[in-house]
């Protein structure tokens, strides 16, 4: 075999059925060239906390986890957000196996913000929208919750938490939202 081919790269077969070969080998190199991992389907969106480590903050009306991340549309499309949708993600110990809400294991749901539907609050906080390779800071304004049995618990323990973001996109005319593992921040700690 290894002679057939050398015969035909080297020897010459009829001029056009050794250009199409050719022209046929090196498509298929930069095709698989062009499909490599380097390449592929990027994120539409980058989010990142505003600090790698948090520590709770106490206040009157208790503690709570205050912090931001930046909201980064890295894409050619505008991104909407709604700041009354975001929620709070805590990495699980390899050992406990929690029930998921959307976030894939080991990450489970702690917390959801609230608006409430009438307030002055939530009024200010319609759905934004972040043109094409800008950013926005987005707050988060977590409690500790101290009642038990709440299907979202954020206790305040230490540990690794993300930031998930309800984000849509317009591709080509029709809204699209971009799916709940291209919508969580980085992660960061929490410590005490």
């Amino acid at each position: 075999m290894k002679s057939r081919i050398g015969e035909w790269l080297f020897r010459g077969e009829p001029r056009g059925r050794l250009q199409r070969g050719r022209f046929v080998a090196l498509l298929l190199v930069a095709v698989l060239a062009a499909c490599s991992d380097g390449t592929g389907p990027s994120s539409l969106v980058s989010i990142t906390p505003a600090s790698q480590t948090v520590t709770l903050q106490q206040t009157p009306n208790g503690a709570f986890l205050r912090t931001s991340v930046t909201l980064t549309n890295i894409s050619s499309n505008p991104v909407v957000y709604d700041p009354c949708a975001l929620s709070l993600e805590r990495k699980a110990d390899p050992y406990v196996a929690l029930s998921g809400d959307g976030p894939t294991y080991p990450w489970a749901t702690v917390w959801s913000s609230f608006c409430a539907a009438l307030s002055a609050e939530a009024i200010a906080r319609i759905p934004q929208s972040v043109a094409p390779h800008s950013s926005v800071t987005v707050p988060v304004n977590a409690p500790v919750s101290v009642t038990l049995g709440q299907s979202q618990y954020f206790d305040g323990s230490p540990g690794t938490y993300r930031v998930r973001l309800v984000l849509q996109t317009d591709i080509i005319g029709t809204a699209r939202l971009i799916p709940h593992d291209l919508s969580v921040s980085d992660p960061f700690t929490l410590v005490r």
